[in-house]
């Protein structure tokens, strides 16, 4: 996948600029959400690996499998609104959001659960945009590396997506309206290759990814329709509106 040259400049690559800065505004109570998550179990033992990763930035490999599961359980958690079990309360509020930001980010560093890792992107990029630029910035940066070096192999067209939120989200300062135009066009050109390579597609599309299935990218096509509109210049607006598209129907 061959990234433009603008978003490259925009948004240089960085493989650990994620984690270095989630875990630098995690604190213990954070942690301990994260470790109480699989109601609570082996919360002690949890929350002592937890620790290595927060204090130094090691990701263990292998990653345990608790560890796993307490950190996907936070990913799934909604900081917006009352949790129900295993949570209780759980993250919730801006602090919640840091602590999800956390897991997804120790997640997508670790390439764990790549049949979930699209789903992770868009809950860290929802929470990315409650915690700021600089965290928004962060992931987006890991996305230059991830699609540079082709390091994921399952829905690389979302994380193209997601590259888009974050250019979005910064343009300011970084990237102009026409730029982003090529950002976009840039997407929906990896849209039409990957549909070119499976043409049945356009007779029987495949099922959508179970992140759109489920909601998770809808806040942040909505994200790109709002700031859409904010662009003079229409050929601009209608590649973003198409883009936002790509998160609302089969490809």
């Amino acid at each position: 996948m061959v990234i433009p040259r603008e978003l490259i400049i925009a948004i240089p690559p960085s493989p650990d600029l994620l984690l270095e800065r989630a875990r630098r505004r995690t604190d213990d109570w954070m942690l301990m959400e994260i470790a109480r998550a699989d109601y609570g179990q082996m919360a002690d033992e949890m929350m002592a690996q937890l620790r290595p990763i927060r204090d130094k930035g090691i990701v263990p490999s292998p990653m345990d499998g608790q560890l796993i599961e307490v950190l996907s359980l936070t990913r799934w958690c909604n900081p917006e609104a009352p949790n129900s079990p295993p949570f209780e309360p759980g993250p919730s509020g801006h602090r919640g959001h840091q602590a999800r930001f956390f897991a997804c980010a120790v997640l997508l560093r670790s390439g764990r659960e790549p049949a979930s890792a699209d789903s992770t992107l868009a809950l860290g990029l929802a929470s990315a945009k409650v915690l700021g630029d600089e965290m928004s910035e962060a992931i987006g940066r890991f996305l230059t590396w991830q699609l540079m070096n082709l390091q994921i192999d399952h829905e690389p067209l979302l994380f193209a997506v997601g590259l888009l939120v974050v250019a979005t989200r910064l343009r300011a300062g970084r990237i102009t309206d026409a730029e982003l135009g090529k950002v976009a066009e840039w997407v929906l050109e990896e849209e039409s290759l990957d549909r070119g390579a499976f043409p049945s597609r356009s007779v029987e599309p495949r099922p959508l990814a179970f992140s759109i299935q489920q909601g998770f990218w809808r806040p942040l096509a909505e994200e790109i329709k709002c700031e859409a509109a904010t662009i003079a210049a229409e050929d601009v607006r209608t590649k973003l509106q198409l883009c936002s598209l790509l998160l609302e129907t089969p490809w």
